[in-house]
C-alpha cells in the first residue's frame, strides 16, 4: 500500500508494562542524527529509528546492561560526533557514536538528581540541563561541561513556576474543570529560534484529555523567563485522540517545526498513553504554535510539502462517524459497538471473548469512494505482562462491500507478527464501498479480548459541506479563564470547530464540538484577550469560519 499519508497515533508497537494492565509509550525525545530520526521513549526498552518521521524501526537494548531504558522521560541532544541522552528519576548522563547499534552506549553517570530532564546544547557551544517534576517545585536550569563528562558548572536553578490561578489551562480535570489542587509541572523542552529561547512545559496532569504544553521565553538560556500569553503552545481536549503534552519541539531535515507528545487514554491506568505528531512554528509575532486542527485525520507525508503547519492536510473527510455497527459479541453495556464508531480512543468496543471469529462490523449508510482505513485496538482485561519477547501481534482481516453481498479483503493481517495497535492504511486507489467487517483471526495480544476503540475511514467529499460556518456569539465568564461560546445549529453539519488565539491572525488552538452548539472551553488566561471564529463540517468539509469576536 502507499505512503502518501499517515494518521496519528504515532505507528509503533508500543510496549505493555509490568505495573499495568496495558501498553505505554510516553514523553518523546526526538532528535536528527546524520540525516535519520531517532525517537526515544519512557519505558521503552530500547528506541526507534526513522528515514521520514513515519514509518519507525525498533531498536532493542539488552536491558541487563543497559537499565537505563527502563526509566521515565528521556532527554537527548546531538554534540559533534556524538548523540547524548539522559533519563529521568536521575537517570545517568549516555551517549553513543553509533546509535543504531544498541551497545555502543557509554555511560558517564549523573553529576546531580533530574527528573523529567531535558538537554540543550547552544550556539556558543554551552551544554544546558532543564528538569522538573512537581506539583510544588518550579522548573531548572544548570550548565553543564561538555569537555568534562557533563560535570556540573552552575546551577541548577530555579527557572519558572506554574500558576493555575491564572492560567486556566494549568487546572486539572479533562476540561480544566478541577481548580482545588496543584497541577504537575513537568516535561520541560528548549528550543532557540530568533535568537529567542523557547521553554515548553507540561500541564496538568498526564492522566487528562487537557494535558498540553505551556510556553516561557527569554533572552537567554538561565533565564529570566516570561510566560507567553499564546499559550497553551499545543492543545488537544477533543476529537479522536486526545491530550497532546510532554512532548519535544524539533527542526526535520527541511528546516521545518514539529511537536511530538503525549497521547492520553488513561483507562487502565493513568499512564496509558501513545504519541502523536503535529506541525509547529513561530510565527511571524515570534510566538510559538502548533496546528492540531484535524491532527487525527489523515495527513500528507511530512517531507512531501513545503509548508506542514499549512498545507499538512490530505483533505479526506472522516465518513465512519456514527457508523451503524453491529457485533458476533458484547462484553457489557460500557462497550457496545457503537463506541469503535463514536471519535473517541478513550472508549471502545468489547467482544466477549478474545476467541478467532469475533467480529464488528459497520455500515456507512451510504456508498463512497474510501482512501484509507485506520485500526484503532484497545486493551480490555489484558494479563500483566512486559517485555519484547511475548510473540504478540493482532491477527485480522478486514472485508468490504459496496452492496453487503459482495465481499472482498480489504486489509488482509492473518499473517500479521508487528505489534501496532494503531495501524493505518492507505489504499492504492479509491474504492466505492459501504460496508465493512473486522474478524479476529489470532490470539488477542496479552490474553485480552478482541476490543476496537476506533474502526475509521476516511476518503474524499462526495457530498454537500456545510452551506456556512455558525453565527455564533463568544463571551468571557465571571472567572477570565473561562469562556462559553454558542452558535446557531447549521444545516447538515456533523461538528464544529471553535478557534481561538491571542492574535486574530493566528487562531490556533481548538475546541472540537460533536452533538451540541455550545462549549465552555476553560483553558484560557486571566488578562489577556482573544480572537474567537468557529467552523463547521460534515464528511462533505469544512466551512471555516470567517468572523472573528474578540473575547
Amino acid at each position: 500500500m502507499n505512503k502518501n499519508t499517515f494518521c496519528n497515533p504515532v505507528n509503533i508497537n508500543y510496549q505493555y508494562q509490568h505495573y499495568f494492565n496495558g501498553r505505554e509509550s510516553a514523553d518523546p525525545a526526538v532528535v536528527l542524527f546524520r540525516g535519520e530520526y531517532f525517537l526515544f521513549a519512557s519505558h521503552g526498552s530500547g528506541y526507534w529509528v526513522s528515514g521520514d518521521l513515519v514509518n519507525w524501526e525498533f531498536i532493542e537494548v539488552d536491558l541487563e546492561k543497559q537499565p537505563q531504558f527502563r526509566l521515565f522521560a528521556p532527554a537527548t541532544m546531538v554534540l559533534g560526533d556524538r548523540l547524548y541522552l539522559a533519563h529521568s528519576e536521575g537517570g545517568d548522563m549516555m551517549y553513543s557514536e553509533n546509535p543504531r547499534d544498541p551497545d555502543s552506549w557509554v555511560n558517564l553517570g549523573h553529576p546531580y538528581v533530574w527528573n523529567d530532564p531535558a538537554l540543550f546544547l547552544d550556539d556558543d557551544g554551552k551544554v544546558y540541563m532543564f528538569d522538573g517534576l512537581s506539583n510544588v517545585t518550579p522548573l531548572r536550569v544548570a550548565r553543564l561541561d561538555p569537555d568534562n563528562d557533563m560535570a556540573l558548572l552552575e546551577g541548577p536553578v530555579d527557572i519558572f513556576q506554574s500558576d493555575k490561578d491564572s492560567r486556566g489551562f494549568e487546572r486539572l480535570g479533562d476540561c480544566n474543570e478541577i481548580n482545588d489542587r496543584n497541577p504537575s509541572l513537568e516535561g520541560p523542552w528548549m528550543f532557540k529560534a530568533g535568537g529567542k529561547y523557547y521553554l515548553t512545559y507540561a500541564v496538568p496532569g498526564t492522566e487528562f484529555s487537557s494535558y498540553c504544553d505551556g510556553c516561557a521565553v527569554a533572552d537567554e538560556p538561565m533565564g529570566p523567563y516570561r510566560f507567553c500569553e499564546s499559550s497553551p503552545s499545543v492543545y488537544k481536549a477533543t476529537g479522536f485522540m486526545r491530550g497532546a503534552g510532554h512532548g519535544c519541539l524539533f527542526a526535520d531535515k527541511n528546516g521545518n517545526l514539529w511537536k511530538m507528545d503525549t497521547v492520553s487514554i488513561s483507562v487502565n491506568h493513568l499512564f496509558e498513553r501513545r504519541l502523536c505528531l503535529f506541525p509547529s512554528k513561530i510565527g511571524e509575532d515570534g510566538e510559538l504554535y502548533t496546528n492540531t486542527v484535524r491532527g487525527d485525520y489523515p495527513m500528507r507525508m511530512p517531507h512531501a510539502v513545503k509548508d506542514p503547519f499549512d498545507e499538512l492536510d490530505a483533505g479526506w473527510q472522516l465518513l465512519s462517524l456514527g457508523a451503524a455497527s453491529g457485533a458476533s459479541s458484547v462484553l457489557d453495556e460500557e462497550h457496545g459497538p457503537e463506541k469503535a464508531a463514536d471519535e473517541n480512543m478513550k472508549t471502545w468496543w468489547s467482544a466477549a471473548t478474545g476467541d478467532p471469529g469475533e467480529r464488528i462490523s459497520f455500515d456507512l449508510g451510504r456508498t463512497a469512494e474510501v482512501r484509507a482505513v485506520q485500526v484503532n485496538f484497545a486493551d480490555q482485561d489484558t494479563e500483566r505482562v512486559t517485555g519484547r519477547h511475548n510473540g504478540f501481534s493482532w491477527r485480522y482481516l478486514i472485508e468490504a462491500s459496496e452492496n453487503g453481498a459482495d465481499w472482498f479483503p480489504l486489509v488482509d493481517r492473518r499473517d500479521n507478527d508487528d505489534d501496532r495497535p494503531h495501524e493505518y492504511f492507505e489504499l492504492e486507489e479509491g474504492k466505492r464501498l459501504r460496508y465493512f467487517r473486522l474478524t479476529n483471526c489470532g490470539a488477542v495480544p496479552a490474553g485480552g479480548k478482541f476490543a476496537v476503540s476506533g474502526f475509521r475511514v476516511f476518503g474524499p467529499a462526495e457530498i454537500p459541506a456545510p452551506a456556512s460556518a455558525p453565527v455564533f456569539r463568544a463571551e468571557r465568564c465571571e472567572d477570565e479563564r473561562d469562556m462559553r461560546v454558542s452558535w446557531d445549529p447549521v444545516e447538515g453539519a456533523e461538528g464544529y470547530i471553535i478557534r481561538w488565539g491571542v492574535n486574530p491572525e493566528e487562531r490556533n488552538t481548538h475546541w472540537q464540538v460533536i452533538g451540541d452548539c455550545a462549549a465552555v472551553i476553560r483553558c484560557l488566561t486571566r488578562g489577556v484577550r482573544y480572537y474567537v471564529s468557529v467552523d463547521a463540517y460534515n464528511a462533505g468539509g469544512l466551512i471555516r469560519g470567517t468572523e472573528t469576536v474578540r473575547v
